[in-house]
This record gives C-alpha cells, sequence and structure tokens, in this order.
C-alpha cells in the first residue's frame, strides 16, 4: 500500500465518489485542498488502483481528520483502517494535544478503538435564503480570529484568514458569524456566542438569510450543546444528519461558546 498526495485526476475521483455519497463538500475547502492544504490530503493506492483517501489537518495545538472515503467496492477490506490510521500516525509527528473528527454511527467504533470519546453532536441544519441584502466590504476579520481563538482554546488564524476572503462576517452583540458563499450552498460558520444569547443569536441568524440569495441553501453545522435547535426551526431549517463530534486528548475537553463549526466537518 502507498500514502501519496492526491494528484488532479485523484481529487477529480474524490469528488466523484464524494457526490456519489451525497456529501457536500463547500467550494472553500475545495480551494484549500487543491492549494494551501494540499499536503494534508492523501490518497491510498494498491495494487495499481486508488483504494481510498483521508485529510489531516494540523493547527497550532490541534489536528483534524476528515474526508475519509473508501470506495464502494473496495469496502471491507481493511483500507478504511489503513487510512485512518496513517492519518493519525501523520497528525501526531507533530505532537497536537488534541485531534478532532466528526463521525457517523458507522464510523463511531473505530474511532473509539483508537481512543476517540465524544465530545458533543453535530447537527445540519438546512434552510433557504432571503435574498434581501448584498454582501459588504469585510470587516471584523481580527474580532473573529480572537473570538474563535477564545473559544477554541487555539488561533486558527490561517484557516479564517482565508474563509473571510470572499465571506461576510454577521455580527450582532458578542455573537460573530461568518457567512460563506458556495456554488451550490453557503454556510454559516463558524458561529460564535460566548454568552448563548438567544437575541443575539437569533438576530445574527436573521442577517446570515437575509444575505443568503433568495432559494439559495444556507448550511450550518451546529453542536447540540449550543442548544439553537428551537431557533433554527422557528427559521423553517430542516435537520438533514447529526454526527459526532470526537476528540482524542488526554485532557477533559470542553468547547465554549462555539455554535458551529467553520467547515461541514472536515476541517473544524
Amino acid at each position: 500500500m502507498q500514502f501519496q498526495n492526491l494528484s488532479e485526476a485523484d481529487w477529480r475521483l474524490f469528488m466523484q465518489w464524494a457526490i456519489a455519497e451525497g456529501w457536500t463538500v463547500p467550494f472553500q475547502e475545495q480551494r484549500l485542498f487543491q492549494n494551501q492544504w494540499r499536503p494534508y490530503f492523501f490518497v491510498l493506492r494498491s495494487a495499481g488502483q486508488v483504494q481510498g483517501f483521508v485529510s489531516a489537518v494540523l493547527y497550532k495545538n490541534s489536528g483534524w481528520i476528515g474526508n475519509l472515503l473508501v470506495g464502494p467496492e473496495r469496502r471491507g477490506h481493511g483500507f478504511g483502517s489503513a487510512l485512518f490510521d496513517f492519518a493519525l500516525d501523520f497528525l501526531r509527528q507533530s505532537a497536537p494535544s488534541r485531534i478532532w473528527l466528526t463521525a457517523s454511527q458507522e464510523g463511531q467504533p473505530l474511532y473509539q478503538r483508537r481512543g476517540f470519546r465524544s465530545v458533543d453532536r453535530i447537527d445540519r441544519w438546512r434552510g433557504q435564503g432571503h435574498g434581501a441584502v448584498e454582501l459588504e466590504s469585510q470587516q471584523l476579520v481580527s474580532e473573529l480570529i480572537e473570538l474563535d481563538h477564545s473559544c477554541w482554546g487555539e488561533s486558527r488564524a490561517p484557516l479564517l484568514a482565508i474563509l473571510t476572503d470572499d465571506g461576510e462576517i454577521c455580527c450582532s452583540g458578542q455573537s460573530l458569524g461568518l457567512l460563506q458563499p458556495g456554488l451550490v450552498a453557503w454556510q454559516l460558520g463558524p458561529w460564535l456566542s460566548p454568552n448563548k444569547c438567544p437575541r443575539e443569536n437569533r438576530l445574527l441568524l436573521t442577517q446570515a438569510l437575509e444575505k443568503t440569495p433568495a432559494g439559495r441553501p444556507l448550511v450550518i453545522d451546529q453542536l447540540v450543546s449550543a442548544e439553537a435547535g428551537m431557533l433554527l426551526r422557528s427559521a423553517n431549517f430542516e435537520l438533514s444528519c447529526s454526527n459526532e463530534l470526537m476528540c482524542l486528548s488526554k485532557e477533559p475537553v470542553k468547547l465554549q461558546g462555539v455554535n458551529a463549526l467553520a467547515s461541514l466537518g472536515s476541517i473544524g
């Protein structure tokens, strides 16, 4: 078995498999993995064929494993475990204090055997934009980076600096959320609310809906602990799926003020 970084042909194959699985791979994430984060995305080859993919992204003190995907005809032969163990070993070379991932019900046993434990649940909500207000020039980037640092316990400035290039930061009181445009769907995340103020969160969500084009899906990967489910339902969002947020850490893990992830599950 060989683990390599993706070629252009490998990337096209990954996207084909991801679409067939019903995955949403945001435009911003695609851009990252084809450019700055190309060294963090891997393909597994065996017997001259592509067997699967995985990403392993490093931040300052933590890592994220995502995009673990094995071809339908290749499952049941240990390729998924091999990909995951490779990603885990890759991250451990930098000795991160925490390693994160989101897990489906089927994937949880594999991760639990490696020491990962559930920290929260991630609910994916889908709504529809109202299209009433145009995006404005970008502001509040430093404030978003600082608040994200406070909520996650480390700086993720390189990620947020890139994501804010073509998005807009929505703001209400102490709560901030990044609205990310996309070709198929838009996304609200990260969404950070240190005081969980219902009024602030309602106003911030209204901003995001008004700036998302009319009829365009708006997707939010929301932590259940944020207690925003009722707010989202009242804004006509529908729950589409749920996954576990899992972490490998020697110390107890508790997130403070995180409403929603910056990605759709694979990079936090």
